[in-house]
């Protein structure tokens, strides 16, 4: 029996790539889209429909109506205040007993996918749609990180998993020891730009990515692609780590095309080998 897979679509074209190259026919896809957030162009020709955050009962039912065996998160959503969302019955109850997990971005879509696995449906990670997104150890792109910068790297790694186990940050900047910004409610590019404008007159900031402490890897990996870069060239940063292995790297040869040009690295990093 052939897999009908269903993306569940955030923000951007990640969502559409996703499912073209999964089944480029479009036969053995379904989108869940969300007003105000998916773009319309994502779902444009392939069947789908229209839910608001909070219809989770909903959304099951529609899986269920297009005989999904299998489901992907792709996409950023700018999470809102869940006091604003018009919840169904079955998302009041996942909340309660998820309790404060449901605060933290990760908690709560964790407590989706297994609200989704309940039903039989297999929740996947995007790297098994898209071969060759995993971040692979060492430098990927640019020159050689210095000492300093190194030493930024691992201050960076140090916080972040300091904040991991709430469930807050999956990026921040740093230059020469300060922590200019830490990602929160506002996603990397708004906190890019909010670093670049605290940014020192020295060697610029850095930008590290790495998952938090018991993410669910299958719904919410740190993602980086040609965007990112070119917002934190803008901003005055000098290169990127990401966390090897635990990272998604989106279109890489633009990446590195992108970086080489501009001198900026792009380095893939094994936190056990750098907080040793």
């Amino acid at each position: 029996m052939e897999t009908n897979l269903c993306v569940i679509a955030g923000g951007g074209i990640l969502p559409r790539k996703l499912a073209d190259n999964f089944d480029p026919s479009g036969g053995r896809i379904f989108f869940l889209a969300f007003r105000n957030i998916t773009d319309p162009e994502v779902v444009a020709g392939r069947h789908h429909e229209w839910l608001e955050l909070g219809e989770v009962q909903k959304a099951i039912d529609a899986m269920h109506r297009n005989n999904v065996d299998k489901v992907v998160m792709a996409g950023p959503i700018q999470r809102p205040a869940l006091s604003s969302l018009a919840l169904d019955i079955r998302a009041l109850k996942m909340l309660a007993k998820g309790g404060l997990k449901a605060f933290g971005d990760d908690g709560l879509l964790s407590l989706v996918a297994k609200e989704i696995e309940k039903e039989g449906i297999k929740v996947i990670g995007i790297e098994q749609i898209l071969s060759g997104v995993l971040t692979k150890e060492g430098l990927l792109a640019g020159p050689t990180p210095t000492k300093i910068s190194w030493d930024d790297i691992k201050r960076g790694l140090q916080v972040l998993n300091s904040l991991g186990p709430c469930d807050v940050g999956q990026s921040i900047a740093v230059q020469e020891g300060i922590v200019l910004a830490i990602e929160a409610i506002e996603g990397t590019d708004q906190m890019i730009e909010r670093a670049g404008s605290l940014r020192r007159n020295v060697s610029g900031p850095i930008l590290i990515k790495i998952s938090k402490t018991n993410q669910d890897k299958r719904v919410d990996l740190p993602t980086a692609g040609p965007e990112t870069v070119n917002n934190a060239i803008r901003s005055g940063f000098q290169g990127l780590a990401l966390e090897a292995n635990n990272s998604l790297l989106l279109d890489k040869d633009c990446v590195i095309k992108i970086a080489e040009k501009n001198s900026f690295f792009v380095i893939g990093v094994d936190q056990s080998k750098i907080l040793q």
